[in-house]
């Protein structure tokens, strides 16, 4: 085959292409070389315009969410399936024909478990066993005497200094315990007073009352209780113990008012006759709610002796209750006493109190 021989045309433009490529090549190169510049923000300079920041690649565009097929988005991804029907159908009627809901379904108690079984006879749990209060024995007069019970604490202080150096202390409790069948009351009372340091008055008492309620009638039992001690009378202490029936007239939570009639004896043990002796007593006992805040009281015992009816003593206590804190439950009471004995043996045969005292109750 003959040799073609290039005419002078196709040598430069052959040439021209091959320096061409050889600067593109050149060019690329010098760039690689050379080291672009860091960004501001990674040198530690702010790249900030005032309006943006300056240099921050373009995020890419969110991509596109794949379409998904057009049974998915009818059906939400689940297949068109149709679902099968139930193995044996029982339709629920009433005798009339008609079609009737089907009744709730209730769980059936395991009657293996104990709970299981207490359901299905039918037990009902009326108390949880965790609510249950233990008490102590310990506990248990601590719980009889706070629950159910109207109870204060009274104290009253009189003094002077000077020309005369007097003290008078009162001090006392009272505790009441009403229900529906009984009533129980407790009350103590302390005085002691001096002057220029001698004691002219030293006494106190203490009395329970008790009254029982026979059946759904106003017709009660009743016993008393009490002790009296005084320094400047002919005894050294006396002793009372009666019984009887008493009736109340009126019994509510406002007004209460009782009469009493019965008999017992008493003894008063270190006077001149000291010996027991039969005595009758009669009694009423009465207190009222005037509001909320204020209260009245009064109690006469009369005690004749059997052997003769002049003979007697006489106890009369007629007291006023005002509340005077409402949180603290503090209240003053003024309150007059008087103490009658027929045959003081020596003594005068009435005595006389006033006081004004201060009551905590609890």
């Amino acid at each position: 085959m003959p040799h073609s021989r290039s005419t002078p045309q196709t040598t430069i433009t052959y040439l021209f292409t091959v320096a061409l490529a050889f600067c593109a090549n050149a060019e690329s190169l010098a760039q690689q070389s050379i080291p672009k510049p860091a960004p501001d923000w990674q040198s530690g300079n702010s790249n900030w315009t005032g309006s943006g920041y300056q240099g921050l690649p373009v995020s890419n565009p969110a991509p596109a969410i794949n379409e998904w097929p057009d049974e998915w988005n009818e059906n939400f991804g689940l297949s068109g399936t149709t679902l099968q029907k139930p193995v044996v159908e029982m339709p629920l009627t009433d005798p009339a024909g008609m079609a009737t809901a089907a009744p709730p379904i209730e769980p059936i108690p395991d009657p293996g478990m104990p709970i299981g079984s207490a359901i299905a006879e039918g037990q009902t749990l009326d108390e949880p066993p965790l609510e249950q209060e233990i008490v102590r024995w310990y506990q248990a007069p601590w719980r009889f005497m706070t629950r159910g019970w109207e109870n204060h604490a009274e104290f009253g202080l009189d003094g002077s200094s000077g020309n005369a150096e007097t003290l008078a202390i009162q001090t006392g409790l009272e505790m009441r315990r009403k229900t529906d069948a009984y009533t129980l009351a407790l009350d103590f009372d302390y005085r002691q007073a001096s002057a220029r340091d001698t004691t002219t008055e030293d006494n106190g008492r203490f009395n329970i009352d008790y009254d029982r309620l026979l059946g759904d009638s106003n017709w009660t039992t009743f016993g008393k209780f009490g002790l009296e001690f005084d320094e400047f009378k002919a005894f050294d202490l006396r002793v009372n113990l009666n019984g009887g029936l008493g009736y109340y007239w009126i019994r509510n939570d406002a007004t209460n008012l009782i009469t009493r009639f019965g008999a017992g004896a008493s003894r008063e043990i270190g006077a001149p006759i000291d010996e027991w002796v039969a005595e009758a007593v009669l009694g009423v006992d009465a207190d009222h709610q005037l509001s909320s805040r204020q209260k009245i009281k009064a109690k006469i015992d009369y005690f004749p002796t059997f052997a003769d009816f002049s003979d007697f003593r006489l106890v009369t206590d007629v007291a006023w209750e005002s509340l005077i804190d409402n949180s603290e439950n503090l209240s003053i009471r003024l309150s007059v006493n008087n103490r009658y004995d027929s045959t003081p043996q020596g003594a005068l045969a009435s005595d006389w109190y006033y006081s004004a005292l201060l009551l905590y109750k609890f």
